[in-house]
């Protein structure tokens, strides 16, 4: 007898596209508001481009970070996670191949800001630059692909019980 899979509701199916992004996208945005306000910004001494950097990355970064996060969770994540619902252990599983996603991409971007850095005239090369960067690019992501997997797995949880208790069955 073939495990049954349950045609999700479009809220569930809404839910699981929307509630991962908005989470997994403050927590870092609250990081950056706490450190504003552990270390606030003495604006004379910053210059008016502080003002300007605050107001595109509050303005332009955001929102077109939070429109390629909603399509990337329609179009990738969920129709993954689904798959990955077949499996016996699908936090683990899912987690693992996230992470390690996750680090690969981070990596690739912590390389290519050091490498925009370096500029064409520049030939020395600092390690401990691009390393700094590889992991901070790759802690943002692997955090926000935690978060969004625990959230899919809270949303899933009585779908994924059931599914188990079918194949104990």
């Amino acid at each position: 007898m073939g495990i049954q899979q349950a045609k999700q509701s479009r809220g569930k199916r809404a839910a699981k596209i929307f509630l991962p992004v908005l989470i997994a996208l403050n927590v870092p945005l609250l990081c950056i508001q706490i450190d504003s306000l552990l270390n606030p910004i003495d604006l004379s001494k910053a210059g008016k481009w502080a003002m300007s950097g605050s107001k595109v990355f509050d303005y332009i970064i955001v929102p077109v970070v939070l429109v390629i996060l909603f399509i990337v969770q329609w179009l990738v994540f969920v129709p993954m996670w689904n798959r990955f619902l077949r499996f016996r252990r699908v936090l683990l599983s899912s987690l693992f191949i996230g992470i390690l996603i996750s680090v690969l991409i981070g990596a690739g971007l912590g390389y290519s800001i050091w490498s925009n850095q370096l500029g064409p005239s520049i030939n020395q090369s600092n390690t401990y630059e691009l390393v700094n960067l590889s992991l901070l690019m790759s802690s943002f992501i692997v955090t926000y692909c935690i978060l969004n997997i625990m959230m899919l797995y809270f949303l899933d949880r009585s779908h994924i019980g059931r599914l188990k208790s079918q194949k104990a069955s």
